[in-house]
């Protein structure tokens, strides 16, 4: 039973964080960069669908305290220096958090000034190393490809029993380090790639790379890329007849991907991620997927879900702890347990948020969730 102090004690801290929310600007301002034109398009803009999604519910609801929150967005296009420069006019709005994309070279590049303005950064970009800069602002809320480096090949050789896999990725990166951390995660595994090949974010043929993995005897293939490319591989890998266990992130499990393959062409392929809202049974997820699709024409996926827990995730910081960025980085920070669409969110020592991912197998053109596979240590 509480004491008489410290049920005041209780209802002192209770007022002060409404009214630190309450004392937040009349209209509550984030900032948001992704890529919205170019060949990063169809990520970036999940980016943008997830935040602009919840942004609207949590307006209709309300807002925070009664405020409104208001997104600004900025095109990044493909290049880095755009990204920047995109950055900086965000900045220069002085939002209260910035949130960026997925596509780590433009966080890389942003990184120093989103530090130099003491703003919260959220971010989905993939590479490892993003949250090892340094950074105290900066916080990621999507599975990363250090991640995926480890599990892949833990699964594909535990419980796929492959033990000849030829690997291929995009040379940025992205998939370049994807690629490093696989090869040492099969190391240790005591198993070494038949093949490693790369292409270039802009090629059209990866035959030649395909045709060396098949003859030099894989039973398998390791596939890391974007949405437009892997469509590329897995079209291309059926025009000449290979069939490989294909295994890779959630690219290849994509609805964007899934709707310019065959079924024959997506069949079968495996995927390790971040969670999908189309493979739940929850009514409620099917449903919200729907409305998304409904409102932006393009299918929800594992950085769509990312981008609008995150919003959800800042608005329950600052209905505690109001509009003090300090006090919102110090939150992030010492997350556990946020409760998010599909799984929980804790924060570790450098910023990472999740560590919960999905192991997902296309049936026909239709991705399935197979179960969750948990990084060690979480």
């Amino acid at each position: 039973m509480k004491t008489g102090a410290a049920l005041l004690c209780l209802i002192g801290f209770t007022n002060t964080a409404k009214a630190d929310a309450a004392a937040c600007p009349a209209t509550i301002p984030f900032g948001l960069t992704t890529p919205l034109t170019g060949n990063l398009a169809l990520l970036g803009t999940q980016a943008r669908n997830g935040a602009e999604f919840a942004v609207d519910e949590i307006n209709a609801a309300g807002g925070i305290a009664g405020k409104k929150i208001a997104l600004t967005t900025e095109d990044t296009g493909a290049s880095s220096t755009d990204a920047l420069n995109a950055m900086n006019r965000i900045i220069e709005s002085k939002p209260l958090v910035i949130m960026s994309s997925m596509i780590s070279p433009h966080v890389f590049a942003q990184t120093e000034s989103v530090n130099k303005s003491e703003t919260p950064f959220i971010v989905g970009a993939t590479n490892a190393k993003v949250t090892a800069q340094g950074s105290k602002w900066l916080f990621r809320t999507h599975a990363h490809d250090g991640q995926l480096a480890d599990l892949i090949p833990e699964y594909l050789v535990k419980s796929l029993k492959k033990t000849k896999p030829g690997i291929l990725v995009v040379a940025d990166d992205y998939g370049l380090g994807a690629s490093k951390g696989i090869q040492a995660a099969l190391a240790k595994l005591n198993v070494t790639p038949v093949a490693t090949a790369s292409y270039a974010p802009s090629d059209k043929d990866m035959s030649a790379q395909l045709l060396e993995i098949k003859d030099k005897g894989a039973d398998s293939l390791i596939l890391f890329g974007r949405p437009s490319d892997i469509t590329l591989v897995l079209k291309q890998m059926g025009d000449l007849g290979i069939k490989l266990t294909t295994i890779g992130n959630t690219s290849i499990v994509a609805q964007t991907t899934l709707n310019n393959l065959s079924a024959a062409e997506a069949d079968g392929n495996y995927a390790i991620g971040g969670m999908i809202p189309q493979t739940s049974t929850d009514p409620k997820i099917l449903d919200w997927a729907k409305r998304v699709q409904d409102k932006y024409k393009v299918p929800a996926d594992n950085f769509t879900v990312s981008y609008y827990d995150s919003v959800f995730m800042l608005k329950s910081i600052i209905e505690k702890v109001g509009c003090d960025k300090p006090a919102i980085r110090d939150a992030l920070a010492a997350t556990k347990d946020f409760k998010g669409m599909l799984i929980s969110y804790q924060a570790d020592a450098n910023g990472d948020l999740t560590h919960t991912l999905g192991i997902y197998r296309n049936k026909g053109k239709t991705p399935e969730f197979t179960g969750p596979i948990k990084e060690s240590g979480f």
